[in-house]
C-alpha cells in the first residue's frame, strides 16, 4: 500500500501576521462600517497609508456646488487636520482634477514640477514630492480620487500603481455604501421649523455638527494606524486660534469677547495645567486619562467649601471649559476632525473653547438647545465673528441628526431653524447670498 500523499507544497494558508494582507482585510472591514462618511474615510486613509507605505493619503470626493462638480478632500492622514473639508479642486484643476477627467492613474516623482500641479497654502506638500493619484470609479465616472504621497522624490513602481488602483476600488465601495445610507436617511428625514431666541443676527445654511463629549468619544472606535499629533503642536494651534480671534475683534481689552479670550489664554499658558495635560495626552490610553483630568477639575467646584455661590459657579464653568478643551485635544492628537467647514454647530450649552474652535474650523452658525445669557462671553465671541446664533431652540435634539441640513435665520430678537428645508427655501438662501 502506498503512503498517504503529502499536502501539495503550493497549498498555503496565509494566517494573520502579513502586514499588507491584514491591512487589506482591515480596509475592507472599514469600508463596510455604518459610521459617518468622514469617520470611514479617515480609517480608510490610515489603512491605505499602512498598506502602501505612504506618508500622506488623501481621498477627494466628487460633490457639487452652484458652479458644478468639485472634488473636496474628505479624508486624510499626513496633512493638518483642517485640510479636510477645506481643500477643494474643480474637475480639470490640479493633478486631482486632471485624474478625475482622464480616469487614469497619474504618478510623478516631484509633483511641484508638473504643469498640472496646483499649490494649496497650508498643506506643506513640498515635504512630500512623490505623488500617485488614482481615480475612484463608479458607474463609468470618477466619484473621487485617491492620492498617495511620499517624502522621497522617487517615482512609484508599476506594481504600486496596480496596488493603489485596487485600493481605490475598495474606496469606491466605501463611498457607494455611504451614499446609499444617505439616500435611505433622506427618504426618512424629518422636516421641521423650530423657533429660538436670536443672540447674534444673521443667516446661515449647512450640515448639522454636534460636538461630542468625552463620554461620547469613548463609545467610538478610533481609526487604526492614525498617528497622534504632539500636544505642543495642538496647544500652539489653539493659541494661534485665540490670537486670530483677538485680532479679528480688534483687541478691545474692555470687551466681553476680549476678556473671555484672555482667560482662555491664561488656561493654556498655565505651566502646571500644561504638564498635567501633557501627561494625560501621552498616556498609553489618552482618552481615559483626559477624562480623569476633566473629572478632577469638575470636583474642585464642590471642594472649595467657601459658600460663595458666584465663585463656585465660576469654578464650575471653568471646569466645563477644561472638559471641552480635553475633547478638542483628544480629537487633535488622534486625528479626528470635529467640524466640517460650513457646518451649523448644535449644542446643549454654549462655551468659549468650543465656540473658538468651531469658528476657526469654518462653522457658519450656532444653535443652542438651552437658554443662554446675552452677556455670556461665548455669545460675545460669536457676535464678534459675525455669525448667527439662536438659543432656547427647545427640542432641537429631537429633530436633528448628523445627516440633516439646517437653515438658520436669526433676526433682531427671534429666529427660526429649518430642518431639511425645502428646495425653494434653499434656492432663496443661495440667491440672497449671491
Amino acid at each position: 500500500m502506498s503512503p498517504p500523499a503529502e499536502p501539495h507544497p503550493a497549498f498555503v494558508v496565509h494566517e494573520r501576521g502579513d502586514r499588507s494582507l491584514d491591512g487589506i482585510f482591515r480596509l475592507i472591514e472599514m469600508a463596510s462600517r455604518e459610521d459617518r462618511l468622514d469617520q470611514v474615510l479617515a480609517g480608510v486613509c490610515a489603512d491605505v497609508a499602512a498598506i502602501a507605505g505612504a506618508d500622506v493619503v488623501s481621498i477627494y470626493v466628487r460633490e457639487q456646488d452652484d458652479e458644478g462638480d468639485i472634488f473636496t478632500m474628505r479624508g486624510n492622514v499626513g496633512f493638518p487636520a483642517d485640510a479636510v473639508g477645506r481643500v477643494c479642486l474643480r474637475a480639470g484643476e490640479g493633478i486631482v482634477g486632471f485624474v478625475a477627467e482622464r480616469l487614469r492613474p497619474v504618478s510623478v516623482a516631484v509633483a511641484e514640477q508638473e504643469q498640472h500641479f496646483k499649490y494649496i497654502p497650508g498643506l506643506g506638500e513640498e515635504r512630500f514630492p512623490a505623488l500617485l493619484a488614482v481615480p475612484v470609479l463608479h458607474g463609468g465616472g470618477a466619484v473621487g480620487v485617491l492620492v498617495l504621497q511620499r517624502g522621497v522624490a522617487a517615482p512609484f513602481a508599476s506594481e504600486e500603481v496596480v496596488l493603489a488602483t485596487a485600493l481605490a476600488a475598495v474606496t469606491s465601495h466605501a463611498l457607494e455604501r455611504a451614499h446609499a445610507r444617505e439616500r435611505e436617511r433622506k427618504s426618512d428625514r424629518g422636516v421641521a421649523r423650530l423657533h429660538g431666541v436670536s443672540l447674534s443676527p444673521g443667516t446661515a445654511m449647512g450640515p448639522v455638527e454636534i460636538l461630542p463629549t468625552l463620554a461620547a468619544l469613548a463609545r467610538t472606535v478610533e481609526a487604526p494606524g492614525v498617528e497622534h499629533a504632539p500636544l505642543d503642536a495642538v496647544v500652539q494651534r489653539l493659541q494661534a486660534d485665540l490670537r486670530k480671534m483677538a485680532a479679528k475683534i480688534g483687541g478691545v481689552t474692555g470687551g466681553t469677547a476680549a476678556r473671555e479670550i484672555a482667560s482662555f489664554s491664561l488656561i493654556l499658558d498655565d505651566d502646571r495645567f500644561r504638564k498635567r495635560l501633557a501627561t494625560a495626552s501621552e498616556a498609553a490610553a489618552p482618552l481615559p486619562a483626559l477624562s480623569q483630568l476633566a473629572r478632577e477639575y469638575a470636583r474642585v467646584a464642590f471642594r472649595t467649601g467657601s459658600g460663595d455661590q458666584e465663585s463656585s459657579e465660576l469654578l464650575a464653568e471653568r471646569a466645563a471649559e477644561i472638559e471641552d478643551l480635553c475633547v478638542l485635544v483628544y480629537a487633535a492628537i488622534s486625528g479626528r476632525p470635529l467640524i466640517r467647514s460650513g457646518a451649523i454647530v448644535v449644542s446643549e450649552k454654549l462655551r468659549g473653547f468650543s465656540v473658538l474652535y468651531a469658528i476657526a474650523r469654518g462653522a457658519s452658525g450656532f444653535v443652542v438647545d438651552g437658554e443662554v445669557s446675552a452677556d455670556n462671553g461665548a455669545v460675545a465671541i460669536v457676535r464678534a465673528a459675525g455669525l448667527p446664533l439662536l438659543a432656547a431652540v427647545t427640542g432641537v435634539f429631537s429633530w436633528v441628526r448628523p445627516v440633516d441640513l439646517l437653515l438658520v435665520d436669526a433676526e433682531a430678537d427671534s429666529g427660526t431653524v429649518r430642518v431639511n428645508p425645502e428646495a425653494a427655501a434653499v434656492a432663496r438662501f443661495r440667491t440672497t447670498r449671491g
